[in-house]
Order: C-alpha cells, then structure tokens, then sequence
C-alpha cells in the first residue's frame, strides 16, 4: 500500500469536501426524503411530511386541462392527536403560472374531508375547503379546513413549486 504525502492527501480532502457541499446543494432543490412527487407516485406513497404530520396517496391524482388541475384523494394522519386514525381528504389543485397574461395570480387548492374512499368524486358542502395561495405570498382559507403546514407542503407537490420543482424551463416573456 502507497502512502499519499501530506499535501496532497489535504488537496484530494477538500476536493471531496467541496464535492459534498456540491451534491448537498443541489439535493436542497428536491423533495424531502422519503417524499414522492405527486406525478409518480402510486397508493401508499409518501407524498408530504411536514413536521409529524404524514400525508400519503389514497386515491390517484388524474391531471385535468387546463391549469394543471389535479384531482385525488390523500390520507393525513398526525402523529400524537387524540383521533390518531388517519383523515381523507378528496383534493382539487389548480396550478396556475405567474406573469402570464390572463391567468389567475394565485394556485388554488381545494376540497372536502370523506368518510371513506366510497365517497370520491362526491362533493360535500359541509366539509368543503378552498386555500388560495397568491403569488405576492398572500393566503386566502375559506371553508372547514385552513391552511396547514401539509396544505403548503401538498400545493408545492402537485404545483410542482418550491422543493418539487422539476423544470428548468420557464414560461416565455
């Protein structure tokens, strides 16, 4: 075995050094671990974790036109609530682009709580939602459920903003 001198065991040591800050850098721009973004995942998948609450894929989401609207069933559960049985929720996002001539300046998510799976595809007044999330960084809650950590986390995903975001492209000028 070859002994690596001095200098440049310290050279090839901040080489790998500045390739860790490299690769950390660049994961900072993806999903949490664990997270799987909303256009590949499948039943079960994790699709948010925000703080000790876990939101999973229950019921596909099914792109729409136009806007990116998204439609699909999560289970949220929160680790340590009195009611520890996980709450479905049917959710409706429309993804909107910023500084584009007609289109709304804000990402829409809505819904309402089920009972179970059965009742997808139905809407129910009494436990309907609606968060309007603006891109001057305003949010507007309406309806049974306000916004939550998870909601921000879960718009991101489907809006493919933030974290999730995947695109090197951007909207022509």
């Amino acid at each position: 075995m070859r002994l690596v001198s001095g200098s440049a065991w310290s050279t090839g040591v901040a080489v790998v050094a500045a390739a860790v800050v490299a690769a950390s850098s660049l994961s900072a721009c993806r999903a949490a671990p664990g997270e799987t973004p909303a256009q590949k995942a499948e039943i079960g998948d994790l699709l948010v974790q925000a703080g000790t609450t876990t939101v999973t894929l229950a019921k596909a989401f099914v792109p729409g036109q136009p806007n990116g609207l998204y439609k699909g069933v999560v289970s949220v559960e929160t680790e340590g609530q009195p009611d520890s049985s996980a709450r479905l929720y049917q959710v409706n996002a429309v993804c909107s682009i910023e500084n584009e001539p007609n289109w709304p300046t804000y990402d829409n998510l809505y819904g309402n709580a089920l009972k179970d799976l059965a009742e997808a595809g139905k809407f129910s007044t009494t436990t309907r939602w609606q968060i309007l999330y603006h891109f001057d960084g305003g949010v507007d809650s309406s309806g049974v459920l306000s916004r939550q950590p998870w909601t921000d986390r879960l718009k991101d995903n489907l809006c493919r903003r933030g974290t999730f975001n995947d695109s090197t492209a951007s909207p022509a000028t």
